[in-house]
C-alpha cells in the first residue's frame, strides 16, 4: 500500500530528485512506500543503484502511460539528509539534566552522553553520522573528565560580559605619574601579560583534544582564550601607554608557567591553573586595583577580574565532578602539585622584580615613611593567597592538613 506520492517531474537523480525523494522518505515510517512518478527515462536504470546503496529497497517499477511509477520502501537507515528525531518542543523547561544543561538544550542538540564515540567526528551532538565517517584523534571523551555542572551558565556569562580593550578602557584619561610609579607599573603589567599567555596556550591546547558532544566545555574554553587574549592586549597596552617601555621576564616565570604548559592531562592542567593558579590570581587583581596609581590601571585590572572569576569558577567545579567521579581524583591532583613542585625547586621563590613593583605600588612611591607599608601590603597579600587557596581546596573536600600542604607547594610565581 502507498503511504505517499511524489510527482519528480522530469528531473534526474542527480539534478535534485534524490534529495526529494530523501527527504519524502525521511517522512515516513520503516516499511512505508512512497511512490515516484517520473517522465525521465533515464531513470530506471538509476534509481535502483541509489535505493541499494541508501538502504531504501525499490519494490515495484510499473508504467504509467509516458511515466514510470517507482515505488520505494521507507528502509531502516537514516536518510542521507535528515536523521530521524523524536517530536521535541523547541523548548522545554529549564529542569536540566543534572550536568548544567538545560532542558531545551538537550531537545536541540541531544543528552550530554557519559561517553563520546571519537568516530562521530565534527558532528553536532544530537546529529546522525553516516556509517563509514573517520575516527578523529579526541583524547577527551569521559564526560566527567572535562565536563562542570555549571558549565552553560558560565558560558552565557562570558557572551554576554565580553569588553574591548581599544574602546572600553578610557586611555586618554591616563595621568601622568611620576616616573619609578610608572615603572612599577609596567613591570606588573609585564608580569600580568605573560601569566595570560599561559592562561591563553593552556586551555587552547585542549580544545582540539575535546570531543564535540561536549560542545558547551569546548565552546567555554574558547571564550577563556578570548577573554586572556584581550587581557594580554589591555596589559601591554598599559605598560607602554605612557610611552615607557615593558618590564622584566625573569626566568623564574618562565619556567613556572613552562610547567602549566607541559601538562597533559584535562582535569591536573584545569586544576593547577585555574583552582590554584587563576584562584590566587584574582587576589593579585584585587591586590592592584587597590593600590593602583590612576584610575585608568584600576579600571583595566577590574575588567580582567570579572573575567578570571568565570575561569575560577569553571575549574572549581570542574574538580569537584573530578573528584566525584574519581576515588583517587584526590591523590592524582595532588600528585601533579608535587610534582611541578619538584620542577620548580630549583627556581622557586617570587620573582624579585615583581615584588619590588608591588611594594612601590603599595606605598605609592619610593617615600622611606611608605614603604614599610608596602613591604606588609605584599606580604598580607601572600598570606591571603594562601588562606584563600586553603578555603577553595577545603570546599572541594580536601583535609585541612592535605589543603596547606597544596597550597604551601603552589609556586609563589602566583600563577
Amino acid at each position: 500500500m502507498v503511504s505517499a506520492r511524489y510527482d519528480g517531474g522530469d528531473l534526474g537523480l542527480a539534478e535534485g530528485l534524490m534529495f526529494a525523494i530523501d527527504v519524502h522518505l525521511s517522512d515516513l515510517r520503516p516499511g512505508d512506500v512512497l511512490e515516484v512518478s517520473s517522465s525521465n527515462i533515464g531513470l530506471v536504470h538509476e534509481l535502483p543503484a541509489w535505493c541499494r546503496g541508501t538502504g531504501h529497497p525499490l519494490v515495484r517499477v510499473e508504467p504509467d502511460g509516458e511515466r514510470t511509477l517507482f515505488h520505494i520502501e521507507r528502509g531502516d537507515r537514516a536518510s542521507l539528509m535528515f536523521a530521524d528525531r523524536p517530536n521535541l518542543p523547541l523548548r522545554a523547561p529549564d529542569r536540566g539534566d543534572g550536568f548544567g544543561t538545560p532542558d531545551w538544550l538537550i531537545g536541540l542538540a541531544g543528552r550530554v552522553p557519559d561517553r563520546a564515540d571519537p568516530s562521530t567526528g565534527f558532528a553536532p551532538r544530537g546529529a546522525s553520522v553516516e556509517p563509514g565517517s573517520p575516527s578523529f584523534p579526541y583524547t577527551e571523551l569521559e564526560r566527567d573528565r572535562v565536563w562542570a555542572h555549571n558549565i552553560a551558565s558560565l558560558y552565557d556569562q562570558a557572551t554576554a560580559q565580553q569588553w574591548d580593550a581599544s574602546t572600553d578602557i578610557a586611555w586618554d584619561a591616563l595621568p601622568e605619574l611620576p616616573s619609578h610609579v610608572e615603572r612599577a607599573v609596567a613591570q606588573v603589567m609585564t608580569h600580568l601579560a605573560e601569566n595570560e599567555y599561559a592562561a591563553l596556550y593552556v586551555p587552547s591546547k585542549f580544545i582540539p583534544r575535546i570531543h564535540p558532544h561536549f560542545t558547551e566545555v569546548v565552546l567555554f574554553l574558547a571564550t577563556q582564550v578570548v577573554d586572556e587574549a584581550r587581557h594580554i592586549e589591555a596589559f601591554t597596552k598599559r605598560a607602554l601607554a605612557s610611552g615607557g617601555e615593558l618590564g622584566l621576564s625573569a626566568a623564574i616565570t618562565q619556567r613556572s608557567l613552562r610547567s602549566l604548559l607541559d601538562q597533559e592531562d584535562f582535569s591536573q592542567a584545569s586544576f593547577l591553573l585555574s583552582v590554584l593558579g587563576e584562584g590566587a590570581f584574582l587576589d593579585y587583581l584585587s591586590f592592584i586595583e587597590r593600590y593602583a596609581p590612576d584610575p585608568v590601571t584600576a579600571d583595566v585590572v577590574r575588567r580582567a577580574r570579572a573575567d578570571e572569576s568565570r575561569h575560577v569558577a569553571f575549574g572549581v567545579e570542574h574538580a569537584r565532578l573530578f573528584l566525584a567521579s574519581d576515588p583517587d581524583g584526590a591523590d592524582v591532583l595532588r600528585r601533579s602539585v608535587e610534582q611541578r613542585a619538584d620542577f620548580l625547586a630549583q627556581s622557586s621563590g617570587a620573582t624579585p622584580h615583581v615584588e619590588e613593583a608591588l611594594v612601590i605600588l603599595a606605598a605609592g612611591g619610593t617615600s622611606p615613611g611608605a614603604l614599610p607599608d608596602g613591604v606588609r601590603a605584599v606580604r598580607e597579600l601572600h598570606e591571603t593567597m594562601h588562606r584563600r587557596r586553603v578555603g577553595r581546596l577545603r570546599q572541594l573536600g580536601f583535609a585541612e592538613g592535605v589543603a596547606n600542604q597544596i597550597s604551601e607547594l603552589h609556586t609563589a610565581n602566583f600563577m
